[in-house]
């Protein structure tokens, strides 16, 4: 008989397992679990800790290669095997087909291959059928992969990233109901249903409504105000308040279009119903748009692009060179990299962007922002933002300059800020295992350092993750805080 397996991949890398694994040992305890295969298997640093290394000790550990048939490891061999296929998907792979399948697996399918494609290609606007083949490749082996897998009495899977080609993961997964599907990011895990994706800020409602019981008043007003000053477990937020002080004689546009990080997928969470396929798309039919407005646009890059690895300017002047000839439209105002995006937002009469904390910290400022995708604020209320339904809406909010429709009422501003808390005081445990988030661009050795400290704390937070295994074996959607944990486990697991 097979013992109980979990899988743990997705694209974990080692400076996540101190905090992770506590809280996957007491999902395996509570659930019988014998055999833990690993994407990548803690490394004999791990054995050196006490509490680590008994745990470990406890499970069959594998490694995913071990469970693979041999021919299928030899990269030569594989390529044979997938290559066929790949290509003959590849040729019809086009950003115009993304939202055109409406076969759930084969939806979920094209996105993770789009997505790859975008990731590894430097032209964001027309990726190569090179590029395009590669992905494919990728997209091909890992399917192959998740079948392997699934022959070895799956009970869950634990994913570090729902996107790229881990997409094409995951959506195999969810054919079989009976395997438990948890994603993780923000330093939350979450699980997915079967036809549809979770994210670690949108916690089911009837539990935000519960906690909106148990949270006071004045916590949420409290975060607010440090928030403003700099402090917040959001390391771009903290950096926007140190910014303030440098822009006391710059004009800023009332109208403002925030960028994202182009690297970063956008497909962690899909929205099936989305007017645009991914950024690129968004961001040209937008540009083209506002370029026609008779406004001053504003136009912010991500504060922490850099960090990524991303140079976003560059990849901003590909769709000015593609869309305006090299140009910028008189109306275009590209916002120095110093100023602050509170400074920004107050300053504000409309915000527009594609997703992303910007939307919250807009109506946390009184400004009801337009999105282009299903966001926090419209899963909890769809009066907190302006999600056009259409492309005529939508180039409608753009172009129009009536202004009340953006401002938000003192209530709505109360629930905005609310929804904040719950997303980064109540869902992100950052704070309570005293990590950072770790980005493309950071270095091996500050990446490394962070990892030993990690490793020496984790005696500090063995028991909070551990309460977290326990809520997630419960069936509680999302792992929280230290300060609200005990809260959950009283309603919903004891």
């Amino acid at each position: 008989m097979k013992q109980n397996t979990i899988y743990v991949g997705g694209g974990f890398i080692e400076q996540q397992y101190p905090y992770i694994l506590p809280i996957i040992f007491k999902y395996c305890e509570n659930n019988n679990i014998k055999k833990i295969i690993f994407e990548q298997p803690p490394s004999s640093k791990f054995y050196q800790n006490k509490y680590l290394s008994k745990n470990l000790k406890k499970y069959i550990i594998l490694n995913q290669q071990q469970i693979i048939p041999p021919f299928f490891r030899n990269k030569f061999l594989r390529f044979l095997f997938v290559s066929p296929k790949a290509l003959i998907y590849a040729l019809n792979l086009k950003r115009s087909n993304i939202l055109n399948e409406k076969n759930f697996f084969k939806s979920e399918f094209n996105h993770a291959a789009w997505d790859t494609t975008l990731n590894i290609s430097k032209n964001y606007l027309n990726p190569s059928l090179f590029i395009k083949i590669l992905s494919s490749i990728k997209i091909y082996e890992i399917k192959m992969i998740t079948k392997y897998l699934k022959k070895e009495n799956l009970k869950a899977i634990f994913l570090n990233h729902s996107c790229y080609f881990y997409r094409a993961m995951l959506a195999e997964f969810r054919k079989d109901k009976k395997i438990q599907l948890f994603g993780q990011a923000d330093f939350n895990i979450h699980h997915h249903e079967t036809f549809k994706d979770s994210n670690p800020t949108m916690l089911k409602k009837i539990y935000a409504k519960y906690l909106k019981k148990k949270i006071k008043k004045r916590d949420v007003i409290n975060y607010w105000k440090k928030r403003l000053s700099g402090y917040s477990i959001y390391e771009s937020a903290n950096d926007a308040h140190k910014k303030i002080k440098n822009v006391k004689n710059y004009e800023i546009p009332k109208n403002i279009l925030m960028l994202h990080v182009f690297k970063d997928s956008s497909y962690g969470y899909l929205d099936k119903n989305r007017l645009f396929v991914d950024y690129a798309d968004w961001l040209s039919f937008t540009l083209k748009i506002i370029s026609n407005s008779k406004q001053t646009w504003g136009i912010k890059f991500h504060p922490i692009a850099k960090r990524w690895g991303e140079n976003s300017h560059n990849i901003f002047q590909m769709f000015i060179d593609d869309l305006f000839e090299g140009k910028l439209p008189r109306n275009f105002k590209l916002i120095n990299d110093e100023v602050s995006n509170y400074k920004i937002m107050q300053n504000a009469d409309r915000l527009v962007t594609y997703w992303g904390t910007c939307h919250i910290e807009s109506a946390c400022f009184g400004l009801k922002p337009i999105t282009a995708r299903e966001t926090q604020l419209s899963y909890y209320d769809k009066n907190l933002v302006l999600y056009p339904k259409n492309l005529k809406i939508y180039k409608k909010l753009l172009l129009t300059e009536e202004n009340n429709i953006f401002k938000l009422k003192k209530n709505q501003i109360h629930t905005s800020r609310f929804l904040l808390y719950l997303r980064e005081k109540v869902l992100n445990f950052v704070q309570d295992v005293n990590q950072h988030a770790i980005t493309r661009g950071d270095s091996l050795r500050y990446i490394n350092k962070n990892l030993k400290k990690n490793i020496q704390n984790i005696e500090k937070h063995k028991k909070f993750l551990e309460n977290n295994g326990d809520i997630l074996s419960s069936n509680f959607s999302h792992t929280v805080t230290k300060k609200y944990i005990q809260i959950i486990k009283k309603k919903y697991c004891d």
